[in-house]
C-alpha cells in the first residue's frame, strides 16, 4: 500500500504551437511560455520532469506529430508515467481523439494526465472533470473555425489570381516582386515549347519522353529539386509527365485552382470537385504556348479512348514476375507471331518495364514468353514440393526458416528503408518550418507543402504498419508446419492451380538478361530455383 500511495512520477512535458497561433503573436501560448508553466508546476508538486516533447508548427486537428509520437513511444517503453500540458488544447483540438487519450489511453497505460490551467488531474479528480469534455468540444469548434478562415483566405487569394500552391508549374518560376505570382523560366519554357512542337510533329508521349532523356534534359521534379528519394529512373522523363504538360492550361495563361477539397476536416483524403466549382482565372499570367497550338494538340486527347482501359486478361503470374536487374515488375505485352507456320498467332510475353519505357541503357531487354513461363514455374514448384513433401524432411527444413528465408530478410530490409524515409520526411518538415520562420516561404506555402509531406508520411506509416504485420505473420506462419504441409498437398492435387493459390505460395519470380528464372517461395526450401 505504501508504494501505491507514494508513487513516483516521471513526467513528460508536452508543448504544441500551430502556425496560425504563432502568426497571431499569442505569447501566452508560445512554446517558451508553455515550458516555463510546466517546469514551475512540476517543481512545486515534486514531480520529476524527464523531458519536453515539442511540436512547433503543428495543428491540433490530428495526432500525426513527431513530438507526440515520441511521447507515446516513451509511454509504451515505460520511460514516463505522467503527461503534463499547459491546457487540454495543447494536447489536441479534435474532441474525439483528445477524449480518447484522456479517458481511455492514459488510464489503460497507468499514465497520470495533468492540464494545468484547466485544473485537471486524473490523480486528483474534482468538479472540473465534468467540464473537460465540453472544453474539448470548444477546442474542436476553434479548430473548425480556424480551418474555415484559412480556406476563406486561400479562396480569396485564388479569386484574385494569386497562386497558393507549394511549387510552380514547370516552365515558370516565382516572381521576385510577389512570390504569389509567377513569371516565365526561359530555359524550362523552351523545353515546354519543344514538347508541344514534337507532339505536333506526330511524336507519341513515349517518343517525346525518350528524346528528352537522350538529350540529357532533366525532368521537372529533378530540375526543381523536388524529388527526395532518387532512383535509377529519376533522371528519365516519363510519358505521364509529358502528357501532364501537354494538357495543362497554365501554359496558355489560365490558372486553375481549387479542383480538390478534403472529404472532411479530419480526413486527409481529397475528392475532385465538379468543374463549376473550380477557380479559373483566364489571362492570369504570360502564356508560353499559343492558344491555337494548345487546342490543336489537345484535340487528339479529347478524341482518344486510350485513357479508358478495359482489363481483358488476368495472367497467372502477373504481379509476381520481376526484372532481376532493375528490380521493377515486368510488363505483359501481347505480340503477333511473324512465323509463316503460326502466322497471326497472338501470344503474351513478360518484358522489362524499365527497358520498355526508356531504352536508355538503364536496363536491357529481358523477356520471357508467358505460356512458357507458366509451365516452367508450375513444373518447378511441383518438382520441389514432391521432393520435400516428406513430413520428416519438411520438419527439418522449417527449423531453418528464420535464418534462411529470403522473404523474411527482404521484408526486414524494406521495413528499415521505409522507416529511414519516414525520418527523412520528419527532418524535411522541420527544415520547412525554419524556412517559414526566416521568411523564405509564406505561411500559406508552408501549410500547403506540409500537407503534401503529411500525405507522403501517412502513406509511409501505412506501409510500415503493413510490413510489421507481414513480418509478424511470416514469423508465425513460416513455422506452422501443418499449414505448409496442407498447402503443398492442395497444390499437388490440383491440375490447374489458381492465381490466388500461386500468390499464397510464391513471393516473387525474377528473370535476368539470360532468361534465368529464380522462384522465391513464401517459405524456405533448400535449393530454391
Amino acid at each position: 500500500m505504501s508504494s501505491l500511495t507514494n508513487k513516483i512520477y516521471k513526467a513528460g512535458g508536452y508543448c504544441r504551437l500551430s502556425v496560425v497561433e504563432n502568426e497571431d503573436k499569442e505569447e501566452s501560448v508560445s512554446i517558451t511560455n508553455q515550458k516555463k508553466c510546466i517546469e514551475e508546476f512540476a517543481k512545486n508538486n515534486h514531480i520529476e520532469l524527464y523531458d519536453f516533447y515539442i511540436d512547433d508548427g503543428f495543428s491540433g486537428g490530428n495526432f500525426d506529430r513527431p513530438g507526440f509520437k515520441r511521447l507515446i513511444h516513451d509511454i509504451e517503453c515505460g520511460i514516463i508515467n505522467c503527461v503534463i500540458t499547459k491546457d487540454t488544447s495543447r494536447l489536441g483540438r479534435d474532441f474525439i481523439e483528445t477524449g480518447n487519450y484522456i479517458y481511455k489511453y492514459f488510464p489503460e497505460h497507468d499514465v497520470r494526465y495533468i492540464a494545468i490551467l484547466d485544473n485537471f488531474d486524473t490523480e486528483n479528480p474534482n468538479e472540473t472533470d465534468d467540464i473537460i469534455p465540453f472544453k474539448t468540444v470548444v477546442n474542436d469548434m476553434y479548430l473548425k473555425d480556424t480551418s474555415r478562415k484559412i480556406k476563406s483566405v486561400r479562396h480569396g487569394l485564388m479569386n484574385k489570381g494569386f497562386y497558393v500552391g507549394s511549387s510552380v508549374p514547370y516552365g515558370y518560376k516565382r516572381s521576385e516582386e510577389d512570390n504569389r505570382k509567377f513569371v516565365i523560366d526561359e530555359y524550362a519554357a523552351s523545353i515546354v515549347k519543344k514538347i508541344f512542337k514534337m507532339k505536333l510533329d506526330g511524336m507519341t508521349d513515349n517518343m517525346i519522353a525518350k528524346e528528352l532523356t537522350n538529350e540529357g534534359i532533366l525532368p521537372p521534379n529533378i530540375y526543381k529539386e523536388r524529388k527526395m528519394n532518387k532512383t535509377v529512373t529519376s533522371n528519365l522523363w516519363k510519358a505521364s509527365s509529358v502528357k501532364t504538360i501537354l494538357k495543362n492550361e497554365v501554359y496558355i495563361g489560365t490558372l486553375i485552382q481549387g479542383k480538390y477539397e478534403r472529404v472532411s476536416l479530419k480526413s486527409k483524403k481529397k475528392r475532385l470537385l465538379p468543374k463549376s466549382r473550380w477557380i479559373i482565372k483566364k489571362n492570369n499570367h504570360e502564356p508560353i504556348i499559343d492558344k491555337e497550338v494548345f487546342e490543336k494538340v489537345n484535340k487528339g486527347f479529347k478524341e482518344s479512348k486510350s485513357d479508358i482501359r478495359v482489363r481483358k486478361y488476368d495472367y497467372l503470374l502477373k504481379g509476381l514476375v520481376m526484372c532481376a536487374d532493375c528490380k521493377k515488375n515486368m510488363l505483359v505485352r501481347r505480340c503477333k507471331s511473324q512465323s509463316k507456320k503460326t502466322k497471326d498467332e497472338v501470344y503474351a510475353i513478360y518484358c522489362c518495364r524499365t527497358y520498355a519505357s526508356y531504352r536508355n541503357g538503364v536496363c536491357s531487354m529481358h523477356y520471357y514468353r508467358e505460356d512458357d513461363l507458366n509451365k516452367l514455374v508450375l513444373d518447378e514448384i511441383k518438382k520441389y514440393f514432391i521432393k520435400y513433401s516428406n513430413d520428416s524432411m519438411l520438419r527439418e527444413k522449417y527449423k531453418e526458416i528464420l535464418s534462411n528465408s529470403n522473404l523474411l530478410e527482404e521484408t526486414k530490409t524494406e521495413l528499415d528503408l521505409s522507416q529511414k524515409k519516414l525520418k527523412d520526411i520528419d527532418k524535411a518538415i522541420s527544415e520547412l518550418y525554419k524556412d517559414k520562420t526566416i521568411g523564405l516561404i509564406t505561411s500559406l506555402e508552408f501549410v500547403s507543402i506540409k500537407n503534401d509531406f503529411a500525405k507522403d508520411k501517412q502513406q509511409l506509416e501505412n506501409k510500415i504498419s503493413e510490413l510489421k504485420v507481414i513480418l509478424c505473420n511470416l514469423k508465425d506462419n513460416l513455422l506452422d508446419e501443418k499449414t505448409k504441409n496442407q498447402m503443398i498437398k492442395n497444390f499437388l492435387m490440383i491440375k490447374n492451380p489458381t492465381k490466388q493459390m500461386i500468390e499464397t505460395l510464391v513471393h516473387k519470380i525474377t528473370i535476368d538478361e539470360n532468361k534465368n528464372v529464380r522462384i522465391y517461395f513464401k517459405f524456405h526450401l533448400d535449393g530454391d530455383t
